[in-house]
């Protein structure tokens, strides 16, 4: 039998840091989810879920150590130094 095990990521430092700075400057009200380790046992297979932070119908996927970011999927990679400007088009619509 396959057992799913899902364990909470905390948020690093940084990546916390960079969220508050852009929540703050844009005053965004946002969802923030923590992301999980998804293991599959007795396998050796492990998924990591990205943090989500939620504002309107935008959903921002993080992952910690990573200098960039995702919006909804994880098709079209950004850089961290523009996340007050997609929190601000986010907050807008």
């Amino acid at each position: 039998m396959l057992n799913i095990i899902k364990e909470k990521l905390d948020l690093s430092p940084e990546l916390k840091k960079k969220i508050n700075w852009a929540k703050n400057y844009t005053s965004a009200s946002i969802t923030l989810e923590k992301g999980h380790l998804i293991r599959l046992e007795p396998t050796n297979l492990a998924y990591v879920d990205p943090h989500k932070v939620i504002i309107n119908n935008y959903t921002f996927l993080f992952f910690n150590g990573v200098e960039s970011f995702y919006i909804n999927s994880l098709k079209e990679q950004h850089n961290l130094s523009e996340l007050e400007k997609y929190f601000k088009l986010a907050k807008s619509c």
